[in-house]
């Protein structure tokens, strides 16, 4: 019978003890225990009957980083035990209040995905976990461009393009560094300088993207971030505090 303790038969050995602050405090309780043991009883299965272009992934937010406690199918090549990507992360500190459904992504080798990200909440209302489902469309896709290209040859309005569709920049990592490294990255990329002639508002600035990204709710997070830029831990988490002081004075 699968539960949540089969989760912590991949990567247990690489979890250190937790010692950030800035983790997310999600305890299982014992209605979001039996929700979560009856969500990996189901998900394999559902994806099983939905058929190869379907994967269905468990997150447990109370196991962050390595959330993944159930997955059926293999689109994106992840396992149980393997981490939460940093576009759920950035939810997840955003409030995890809004759902999104039917949205885009285009995985490294071209293929189309059409996902939805969906919370699970507990009695309370808090956000306990996530399901994600994501269908590969790519044969899709090609049969409306497929037709498209006829109607365009024979005069007819294509009604099948539709540029409304939300698309979404997610990866899918199978390392905790892998998420870390991806979020720093960009980052730095939009602060437009590189760490070794970053000044403090350079700094600053990379710690407010991540920050506002979720990245300091996985644990060593801080003392990943503190390497790439070329500062302490503790200089981190003055930049932190400083920030969140501003937060509380708009508020």
């Amino acid at each position: 019978m699968a539960s949540l303790e089969v989760a912590t038969r991949k990567k247990s050995a690489t979890k250190p003890k937790d010692e950030s602050r800035d983790s997310l405090s999600v305890r299982p309780t014992g209605q979001s225990v039996t929700l979560m043991n009856g969500l990996c009883e189901i998900v394999p299965l559902l994806a099983r009957v939905i058929g190869s272009h379907c994967e269905i992934v468990l997150h447990d937010f109370s196991r962050l980083p390595n959330s993944i406690v159930a997955i059926g199918g293999g689109l994106t090549q992840r396992e149980v035990g393997d981490p939460i990507n940093t576009f759920a992360l950035e939810k997840i500190r955003a409030g995890a209040n809004e759902d999104l459904i039917n949205y885009r992504v285009e995985l490294s080798d071209g293929r189309a995905l059409q996902s939805s990200t969906i919370f699970v909440r507990d009695d309370r209302g808090v956000a306990v976990g996530c399901i994600c489902i994501n269908l590969d469309m790519s044969h899709v896709v090609k049969l409306r461009d497929a037709v498209s290209s006829v109607a365009r040859l024979l005069g007819v309005d294509d009604q099948l393009h539709s540029e409304s569709e939300l698309r979404v920049n997610e990866t899918f990592p199978k390392t905790v560094d892998e998420v870390m490294a991806e979020a720093v990255s960009e980052a730095i990329r939009e602060v437009g300088v590189e760490p070794e002639l970053m000044h403090k508002r350079h700094k600053v600035h990379a710690v407010r993207l991540l920050e506002e990204r979720g990245l300091f709710l996985v644990r060593d997070a801080v003392d990943y971030v503190a390497r790439e830029l070329g500062v302490s831990r503790f200089t981190i988490y003055n930049y932190l505090n400083e920030l969140r002081g501003q937060e509380v004075e708009k508020a």
